[in-house]
């Protein structure tokens, strides 16, 4: 039978496991802590197989220095205690071939036990007690040791694969946070290469195919009885002359300013394309059909009544708008011909004018 202070320190330590809540290093703080109380040993320590090393994880006495050293497993007593699965007892360690005579010099231990640690069938690790005295650990000091070691083998098998599995959990989070990093890039890339292909790069209005993409939704939408939409075609006068005259700098910042004056006489959510080097398209939704289709035209024609400026120049620039309503059976490319062909005829009665169906009305 044990004595009682060594059973009353066994249960002490079993309820620390308890306490611990998994957490590891408490856990084998524990153990080490208690092990100078049940034997005579001056210094404590678990040390846990990684590779082909034997690494101090835990500390207690003498060893407190020691915490984190690294020992290789094959020339030690507690690698062959791992490898055997065997307690081993070294009583002179000068006088033992097992041992590391270096390191146990280097931790002051002439007298060490080694007790394995298993998690299943495997060992994990060893609890190991020393002494500065030679012989220092008695039959009853091992028998001791081995029993306490059969229930704390068990729980630092716990311990680890509760640790294992918090570090998978961390490094799944940190793969997630990595995922939709990349994720967010590559829908970031897809954005850009969109807006490459379907708009236009110095107005950044919609392109003819951007353009095109839209439009056979409203199409579809009006042929469901969802609402009538117009077709506006419109250009600037005289835009090469302003181009030879001032160079294609101001040209291009007069397109930019043309852009966004269509902006201001029509809906956010209207389409707005550029199709050519000074053509551009406009579809939009009307309330009331041939009489909304005049009213817009008006208002696009009224967005170049004053002058531009650009850079130190006051530009006077004109459009022409010509335009037609979505009828039933027309395809995108009838009411953009439709309403091109109108614009070229508002074009040749000059500034500022408005035909409907190759009629001018403005």
């Amino acid at each position: 039978m044990f004595e009682n202070p060594h059973l009353k320190v066994i249960m002490e330590v079993q309820q620390q496991i308890l306490l611990s809540n998994f957490d590891l290093k408490l856990f084998m703080q524990t153990i080490c802590d208690r092990m100078c109380l049940l034997t005579d040993a001056d210094g404590s320590t678990i040390e846990m197989l990684a590779g082909d090393e034997m690494v101090y994880a835990a500390v207690s006495g003498t060893l407190q220095p020691h915490l984190g050293i690294r020992i290789n497993k094959n020339g030690s007593l507690s690698g062959l205690c791992v490898t055997v699965k065997e307690i081993l007892y070294s009583p002179d360690t000068q006088q033992d071939d097992r041992v590391n005579k270096e390191a146990c010099m280097k931790v002051g231990a002439r007298s060490m036990v080694c007790i394995p640690l298993f998690e299943s069938s495997n060992a994990v690790g060893v609890l190991k007690v020393i002494s500065g005295r030679p012989d220092a650990f008695s039959s009853r000091d091992i028998e001791t040791l081995q029993l306490l070691s059969l229930a704390l083998g068990s729980e630092l098998g716990k311990q680890i694969n509760y640790d294992d599995k918090i570090r998978i959990l961390n490094d799944y989070e940190q793969l997630l946070v990595q995922l939709r990093a990349e994720i967010e890039r590559r829908e970031k890339l897809e954005s850009e290469l969109i807006q490459l292909t379907e708009r236009d790069i110095l107005t950044g209005l919609l392109n003819r195919r951007g353009f095109s993409d839209r439009f056979q939704g409203w199409m579809n939408r009006a042929s469901r009885d969802e609402g009538i939409f117009g077709v506006f075609y419109l250009d600037l006068n005289k835009f090469k002359q302003c181009n030879d005259t001032y160079g294609h700098e101001v040209g291009d910042l007069v397109l930019v300013e043309f852009a966004n004056r269509i902006k201001k006489a029509v809906r956010e959510s209207d389409l707005i394309a550029r199709v050519g080097g000074d053509e551009f398209v406009v579809a939009a939704w009307l309330n009331d059909g041939y009489d909304g289709l005049m009213q817009v035209a008006k208002r696009l024609t009224g967005q170049l009544e004053s002058p531009m400026r650009i850079k130190e120049f006051q530009l006077p620039m004109s459009t022409s708008v010509g335009c037609t309503l979505w009828a039933g059976g027309k395809t995108e490319l009838d009411l953009i011909r439709a309403a091109d062909e109108s614009m070229y005829l508002a074009k040749s009665y000059g500034a500022n004018r408005i035909a409907i169906n190759g009629e001018l009305v403005g």
